[in-house]
């Protein structure tokens, strides 16, 4: 079961631990949702950065984040990633209506795209957001929960909790006489959605290939609330080549390796990597910093951390074990011969950042 966390200002805070998923259970501390943290008090503001929280995606309309900033702005170590949902969470008159309304916030390509991007690529722990927390924030965190192999039941479950959650804010929205309809606690509405959505869609695929999200992306969705694993790695540049390694599995990639307990920062990780695969010393240019995620096996999500690097040599010697080969490439043919999207980006944003002169 999820942990719930008691705000006297912040309604709905969870997080998505404790599942019972397709890979065991999902991690607690990755992915946590709620309301609108906008009236939240210092001493709560400091509660939730100290969850460890590196990212905020913010859901709520564009005049609301204007008149009621987001109080993370700012923060150190947190990013704020204001996203818009299409049809901005307008108020469904009726239980069919509010069914119309999940399939406008997940009918856009562009905006729903943005979003699932959002949720898979920004550092965790991650907090998602929109005003009530319930159904923005509830149909995405319900797609993810489902895609991590939770069952309808339990997804069904996290969305009612929603209703429990939102006491303050059921009596201001009964005061001013909105729609009966978001406060009934309605058992089978989210698996009603679901059922019609894999109707119109047949399958999550489907849908995820419409809006333009990769397989590979929606692999990384669906093991992203299993065990966390961090790597780190960089593009090393000589003399404006870039060093590509064939590993012994077979793809080309560029030098990243786990982070370990002896490691003093992710940039020690990325100079040690290098230096174990290729024998090169490096060093780390600095203002460059890129993150991706990927899922490299069941229930394992990774996020990469990815500098630039520069060394003065470039004599080889191949740790034999992990690289079958080493190669120094002109920035096009590396880019051309690399076995992934991730790493094809990150060296195309290295370029641009290290040869911009």
């Amino acid at each position: 079961m999820p942990n719930i966390y008691e705000f006297e200002n912040i309604e709905n805070f969870r997080d998505l631990g404790g599942y019972k998923a397709s890979y065991g259970l999902t991690e607690p501390g990755i992915v946590f949702r709620s309301a609108t943290p906008v009236y939240a008090n210092k001493d709560e503001i400091d509660k939730i950065v100290s969850l460890g929280i590196k990212s905020v995606i913010d859901l709520r309309e564009p005049k609301t984040k204007e008149s009621l900033p987001n109080p993370f702005k700012g923060k150190p170590g947190i990013n704020v990633i204001e996203l818009n949902v299409n049809g901005n969470g307008r108020i469904p008159k009726d239980y069919d209506e509010q069914i119309e309304t999940y399939f406008e916030m997940l009918e856009d390509p562009e905006s729903a795209r943005k979003i699932f991007k959002a949720i898979l690529r920004s550092p965790k722990p991650l907090l998602m957001h929109c005003n009530a927390g319930k159904d923005r924030t509830g149909v995405f965190t319900a797609v993810l929960l489902l895609l991590n192999g939770v069952s309808m039941e339990e997804v069904n479950h996290d969305y009612c909790l929603s209703i429990d959650l939102l006491k303050k804010m059921a009596i201001e929205a009964k005061k001013n006489n909105l729609p009966s309809i978001l406060w009934v606690k309605e058992e089978g509405f989210i698996s009603d959605f679901f059922n019609r959505f894999l109707q119109r869609y047949t399958s999550f695929e489907n849908y995820f290939d419409l809006i333009g999200i990769t397989e590979d992306e929606m692999v990384g969705l669906s093991n992203m609330l299993g065990k966390q694993e961090l790597s780190c790695g960089a593009v090393v540049f000589n003399d404006g080549r870039i060093l590509v390694e064939h590993m012994k599995a077979g793809h080309y990639s560029i030098p990243k390796g786990h982070k370990e307990p002896r490691d003093l920062s992710d940039e020690d990780t990325a100079k040690r990597e290098i230096k174990e695969e290729t024998g090169l010393l490096a060093s780390i240019v600095p203002g460059f910093r890129v993150t991706t995620s990927y899922s490299p096996r069941p229930g394992r999500f990774k996020e990469v951390r990815w500098f630039i690097a520069e060394t003065s040599s470039r004599e080889l010697k191949i740790q034999p074990e992990e690289v079958q080969d080493a190669y120094w490439l002109k920035p096009e043919d590396a880019i051309m011969v690399l076995s992934h999207d991730d790493d094809r980006q990150v060296v195309e944003a290295a370029c641009l950042y290290y040869l911009k002169d």
